[in-house]
């Protein structure tokens, strides 16, 4: 009987030291799971920050002084940690990098030694010319103007007799004076891309036009070109064009297309002048790599 008490002693104790190891294992499960998640957390809400400070910076582009200040805005907007930031771009000014690296205090993994570790986040956001797009003004610029200055003021004839064109687009479908009033306030709501071949509006709608564009105007008569919102109508879509020939059914060719602030119309009846300022902006539209000429960009990530 001694002998049995003296086995069962010894394997309790056995047990106890197999229990003790067991239940240590389980918390470093525990503690890896939960630090884990922490982690996994942390790289989520990093990932999401840099690539909104990315696409943010790549409005911006070419102009890299204004694209790092806007990633830096929303860098600090997200809480991403300004010394662990690195904000590149590439030779050709239309991608920009946003990296960041943070440390992560750690819970349970303290037990075992470790306090923290660090998690990481790079996006990669580059600008594509646009290569279709609809809500265009029914004129546009033409490319020997070509190339265009962000700010300055470019002057579109409309109206004038004397070609025999009125300098304004006949998109497919525009029939009357309501259409073109109607794509001059709101643009056309067709899709018109470039290497399209338009042709001449040569009927009398100057002044459905003009009306149109001037209520843009009136819609935010304080505004100018370098201080508008985000949604001012002021801000216009506009195509570039190579005139085809002399004729007025000659027709013209769409070789690209730019974001102009409207900043007014001087002129009466059939002889007008819009004048507007060349504004960089993008907007959510198809984008084609090899486009040249192009003045509208779209953004996209591409890491």
């Amino acid at each position: 009987m001694r002998r049995q008490a003296g086995t069962l002693t010894k394997d309790n104790g056995s047990a106890a030291i197999i229990t003790a190891i067991a239940f240590t294992v389980l918390m470093g499960f525990v503690a890896l799971a939960t630090d884990i998640g922490a982690l996994y957390l942390e790289h989520t809400k990093l990932a999401r920050a840099v690539d909104a400070a990315a696409l943010a910076g790549a409005q911006e582009l070419p102009d890299t002084a204004e694209a790092r200040a806007m990633a830096l805005d929303y860098a600090a907007r997200n809480n991403l940690p300004s010394g662990n930031l690195n904000i590149s771009f590439s030779a050709d000014s239309r991608d920009i990098t946003v990296a960041c690296s943070k440390e992560v205090n750690l819970f349970f993994a303290r037990a075992l030694g470790i306090n923290t570790s660090t998690v990481n986040g790079r996006a990669v956001a580059r600008i594509y010319p646009v290569s279709r797009t609809s809500g265009l003004l029914p004129i546009g610029i033409d490319e020997s103007l070509l190339p265009l200055q962000a700010g300055h003021q470019y002057i579109i004839k409309v109206g004038s007799p004397a070609t025999g064109w009125t300098g304004i687009i006949a998109y497919p479908g525009q029939s009357g004076s309501d259409d073109y009033r109607e794509s001059a306030l709101n643009g056309y709501d067709g899709v018109v891309a470039i290497g399209d071949v338009q042709e001449k509006e040569t009927g009398n709608v100057t002044g459905p036009t003009i009306q149109g564009i001037q209520t843009r105007i009136d819609s935010a008569p304080g505004e100018t070109w370098d201080n508008y919102s985000p949604d001012s109508r002021r801000i216009a879509l506009v195509p570039i064009y190579r005139v085809q020939g002399s004729l007025p059914t000659d027709g013209v060719e769409i070789t690209g297309f730019v974001s102009v602030f409207v900043e007014k119309v001087l002129g009466h009846g059939n002889d007008n002048e819009v004048y507007v300022k060349y504004v960089h902006h993008t907007v959510s539209n198809e984008g084609d790599d090899s486009i040249t000429g192009s003045y509208l960009n779209t953004v996209r990530l591409v890491e």
